[in-house]
């Protein structure tokens, strides 16, 4: 079982690091010294790559496509923090996307900002964002071994969020977690028919405070959810090895 893990921030990945279910040692990929795929075989049957993509869209598809080519892997996870545009959300809990999209393709009217479907021309008749969500499969499997998981939308752009009424919007738009990869990375998956699974922790609230409760609780939330993520890891392996 090949698992391609990939986290935008050094931060994200660390705590794996610790845990020693990564090898300290890293390939740069292209000669590129932000590249950083690590690698581990914590179970007999999982072939483990974790790939750093860095911050952003563009760099979540330019490595997300390298990392796929190098390691051919079974099924793309990302996992990282995010803004939780719902308030009733929790630190230290791990989410699940239901569906991801991205908000910030589109066109400027008059009217206001119109959200289009990535890649298409912004003019005329609204192409809505494609929302991509985990095969039916891995979610059975999750909300088996793991109910207390959530499964939620969310929504991705090229800013950091800092603006709780921009949060407001969003949120009425039918998105629970806001972040910057999630819905990229997806759709990289996807075009090179790879199942995905986007597991995101809250690190702030996409609100005017957002940028120093990222820096105060980023450390934090990842450790939190770090033994929950592993043995999703683990799950997928027995489960995938097994079917397969």
């Amino acid at each position: 079982m090949r698992i391609l893990l990939l986290t935008a921030m050094p931060q994200e990945v660390d705590p794996l690091v610790k845990a020693g279910l990564l090898c300290k040692e890293h390939v740069q990929l292209e000669n590129n010294n932000e590249l950083r795929l690590f690698s581990g075989a914590p179970h007999p049957s999982l072939k483990l790559s974790v790939g750093l993509l860095g911050i952003g869209k563009v760099n979540a598809a330019f490595a997300t496509t390298l990392y796929i080519k190098a390691t051919e892997p079974d099924i793309v996870i990302l996992f990282g923090t995010a803004g939780g545009l719902n308030k009733e959300l929790k630190q230290s809990q791990l989410y699940a996307a239901s569906s991801t999209w991205t908000y910030d393709y589109g066109a400027h009217n008059p009217q206001g900002f119109v959200r289009w479907q990535s890649g298409t021309i912004p003019i005329g008749e609204v192409q809505a964002p494609t929302k991509i969500g985990a095969p039916a499969a891995v979610r059975e499997l999750l909300e088996h071994h793991h109910p207390d998981i959530e499964w939620r939308p969310m929504a991705s752009g090229d800013c950091f969020l800092n603006n709780s009424d921009m949060s407001q919007q969003l949120f009425e738009e039918g998105a629970d977690l806001v972040d910057m990869e999630s819905s990229v990375v997806a759709d990289i998956a996807q075009r090179f028919n790879i199942p995905s699974l986007i597991l995101r922790v809250i690190s702030d609230s996409a609100d005017n405070n957002a940028h120093s409760d990222f820096l105060s609780n980023l450390n934090k939330v990842c450790a939190d959810v770090t033994p929950k993520l592993i043995n999703i890891l683990y799950l997928l392996d027995d489960d995938m090895s097994a079917s397969g």
